[in-house]
């Protein structure tokens, strides 16, 4: 379940915590795969795009990663762009947050 907010991530607006993957939107964009640290703080541990985010976090190659790296859960937050702007946006939170899955 989304709790309905936006967040700022770096510098860009973030819908999310979703707790499920049945809120997140079918939309092209970029998501952040988030697990809360011993801080009860947001830790960053993967960022991706996709055309679909929905689809793409639902079936993601590395969601055992990211249950290895949960310390408290996992959270997606979604942000809507067309594919040359999730590109951009993508490596700049890759970049900010040196996420521990899907090192490329």
């Amino acid at each position: 379940m989304a709790l309905n907010t936006q967040t700022q991530l770096g510098n860009h607006q973030f819908d999310g915590p979703h707790t499920s993957n049945n809120t997140l939107p079918a939309v092209s964009g970029v998501y952040i795969i988030t697990t809360l640290a011993p801080n009860n703080r947001h830790t960053v541990i993967d960022v991706g795009e996709s055309r679909n985010i929905k689809d793409r976090v639902t079936n993601h190659d590395r969601s055992d990663q990211w249950r290895a790296n949960a310390q408290q859960g996992l959270y997606a937050w979604a942000l809507a762009a067309n594919e040359t702007e999730r590109m951009l946006i993508e490596k700049a939170h890759r970049i900010a947050y040196s996420p521990v899955c899907g090192v490329r």
